[in-house]
């Protein structure tokens, strides 16, 4: 068991994360200040700086988060019939990235990462991460003769999370009708070996 002062610093931490990840969905990461967070945290600033010398650490104890949270996605590829396994990892990280602050969040990395190269290499990690698990099951999938074993693995495993993400985006934040059963046929077209029945 933790000792209780150790636990009152993770708790502080985790309390700090959740106002800056607040702070960063409503105004942005360049527009949010370490006193914003503070603020929002209802800890003084230089509390805050005990926890996190700058907004970076911030950010990479996000990315940190993001990685711990997408484990559970990676590990579910892993099981042993690959073609269930990815259908449902493409039912439920599209759930996942359509969660209003997932939404809101991912603009804000995209649009900070073309500005900051450290932030984009800490999120392009967690997303090469996923990818190579994707990828993973995908050649799995074929060898076991539930997938075309003709696609570009990698590829298409950076295109299936490009493809969920955009449906993610558009759904949320443009109201697009793409219903989840075509989402779903359209994802056994691409995966199914020729001549397949799906």
């Amino acid at each position: 068991m933790m000792p209780k002062r150790q636990q009152q610093t993770e708790n502080r931490r985790g309390q700090i994360v959740e106002a800056a990840l607040a702070c960063f969905i409503a105004s942005g990461f360049h527009q949010t200040g370490m006193r914003d967070i503070a603020d929002a945290a209802g800890v003084s600033l230089g509390n805050l700086y005990n926890h996190f010398p700058n907004k970076q650490a911030l950010i990479a104890e996000i990315a940190a988060m993001e990685a711990l949270e997408k484990q559970d996605l990676i590990d579910a590829l892993a099981a042993d019939l690959a073609g269930p396994a990815i259908r449902d990892f493409a039912e439920r990280y599209l759930r996942l990235c359509e969660r209003p602050e997932d939404v809101s969040l991912t603009a804000e990395v995209l649009a900070e990462a073309a500005r900051d190269a450290e932030l984009a290499r800490l999120f392009a990690a967690n997303r090469r991460r996923l990818a190579s698990a994707l990828a993973d099951a995908l050649r799995r999938g074929a060898e076991q003769g539930d997938v075309d074993n003709g696609l570009p693995f990698a590829a298409c495993a950076h295109w299936l999370l490009d493809a969920l993400e955009g449906c993610a985006v558009n759904r949320a934040l443009l109201g697009a009708q793409l219903d989840d059963v075509d989402i779903s046929a359209l994802i056994d077209k691409l995966l199914s070996p020729a001549g397949g029945k799906r």
